[in-house]
């Protein structure tokens, strides 16, 4: 049994846009899939807990959106 726990952190993004996030995100060591939805589903492995790890991601997701001011995307 695996005890440690990853938290998972959801963004929504424009599907022509989503690639281009989710390889943004793997570059900066985070784990990440598309979940049924569409919407990227990411792991920060080296968190240590839920608000770190939300806090990554949104600085992670808010420095990728500077240089694309014309995608909307947003922590779900």
């Amino acid at each position: 049994r695996h005890d440690s726990v990853i938290e998972h952190i959801s963004i929504e993004v424009h599907p022509e846009a989503r690639e281009e996030l989710l390889e943004f995100l793997r570059r900066a060591e985070c784990e990440v899939h598309v979940d049924d939805d569409g919407a990227l589903v990411v792991e920060v492995p080296d968190a240590l807990g839920e608000e770190q790890a939300r806090l990554e991601v949104d600085l992670y997701l808010k420095g990728w959106q500077a240089s694309r001011p014309d995608v909307e995307a947003h922590l779900i």
